[in-house]
């Protein structure tokens, strides 16, 4: 069964009018996002949420369209898309990358199905909550999702 979510990249200066800050709805930052990307399998945060942290420490930048380039860049596969807003398509998991601080990158995650937020942490405390035994896409090394998945592919047939 595939665990549907959605990374946004947003500027964390628009959280600041929501009482909620980075908690907020994502609906909220619909306008703000500078990327909307659907990805159709493993949106959980002891997957996802770990492989976005991952990413992060790779990754981060103050710029958010940047960063939201790369973001697509590093983890396009096979079942990912990109939509002009959240609101249209159904997924479980949003995941929001708070940029515009070259210091002090936040990720937070809502689950839509519950009308809650999950999380609001820095990718260091995403990682050491709910890493576990995948095999995450090393992003430090070059690596990216479509190569990593290739390489799962092929560890699996070879054993």
């Amino acid at each position: 069964m595939a665990t549907r979510n959605l990374t946004m990249v947003v500027d964390r200066k628009h959280a600041e009018k929501y009482k909620e800050g980075f908690a907020a709805n994502p609906s909220n930052f619909t306008d703000n996002s500078y990327v909307n990307m659907y990805l159709h399998h493993d949106g959980y945060p002891e997957f996802q949420g770990v492989q976005i942290a991952n990413w992060v420490h790779a990754n981060g930048r103050q710029d958010g369209s940047a960063m939201a380039a790369k973001l697509v860049h590093d983890m396009y596969y096979d079942s990912c898309y990109l939509y002009p807003s959240p609101d249209m398509i159904d997924h479980q998991y949003t995941y929001i990358i708070w940029s515009g601080k070259k210091i002090g990158i936040f990720i937070s995650c809502y689950d839509n199905y519950n009308s809650e937020n999950v999380f609001v942490l820095t990718p260091e405390k995403v990682i050491s909550r709910y890493m576990s035994d995948y095999e995450y896409t090393d992003f430090a090394n070059g690596e990216k999702r479509y190569t990593n998945q290739i390489k799962i592919i092929r560890n699996c047939l070879n054993d």
